[in-house]
């Protein structure tokens, strides 16, 4: 079969943010006496879902604190980071352009939650590109399990084998390798 769609990951892919989400982290975790470096964070929460993200460095900071207070604090950070400072990676908008011109369906499958992925696609004007977006918020489980490929595949109404997936993380990857999609 012939390639018909393109499926995105979001940050790191299409918005600059890693250094925002180590920030919205650092910050947040400070609030609570914690003290994350970048290197912590790059190694324990790159490409996790918030939850997990917040669930990690409860555990890992023996935090008496209930993990969704963690995830609201670097949810409330992020969005406004993001706003004030995303920027798109290079070259994406010309190749989602490509993508959209050559006939291509275009799709979104993050790990984000549903408000990062609309303080993302209204910072960089994105919208009108994606025919699917998929959040793995939206799922019991985010990457590495395949779940938001496996639905965004569904949104499409595609087979694996007509995709082809774009990713920056092994999280991503492997959740991409698990649901059959080429990379």
């Amino acid at each position: 079969m012939s390639m018909q769609a393109v499926i995105f990951d979001m940050d790191g892919v299409i918005i600059d943010s890693e250094a925002l989400w180590r920030q919205a982290q650092i910050d947040a975790l400070a609030q609570w006496g914690a003290t994350a470096s970048v290197a912590e964070c790059e190694t324990l929460t790159k490409g996790k879902r918030l939850d997990d993200i917040a669930g990690t460095w409860c555990r890992y900071f023996q935090l008496d604190l209930a993990p969704q207070r963690l995830e609201d604090a670097i949810l409330q950070r992020i969005t406004r980071l993001i706003a004030a400072k995303g920027e798109p990676m290079r070259g994406v908008q010309e190749a989602l352009r490509y993508f959209r011109e050559a006939g291509y369906k275009i799709a979104l499958a993050t790990s984000s939650s549903r408000q990062v992925i609309a303080a993302v696609l209204n910072k960089l004007s994105l919208w009108h590109f994606f025919d699917a977006i998929s959040s793995a918020d939206d799922e019991p489980r985010g990457k590495p399990h395949p779940a938001v490929y496996l639905t965004t595949l569904r949104k499409l109404n595609l087979n694996a084998s007509q995709c082809l997936v774009i990713e920056d993380s092994f999280t991503g990857f492997c959740a991409a390798q698990s649901a059959g999609l080429p990379r």
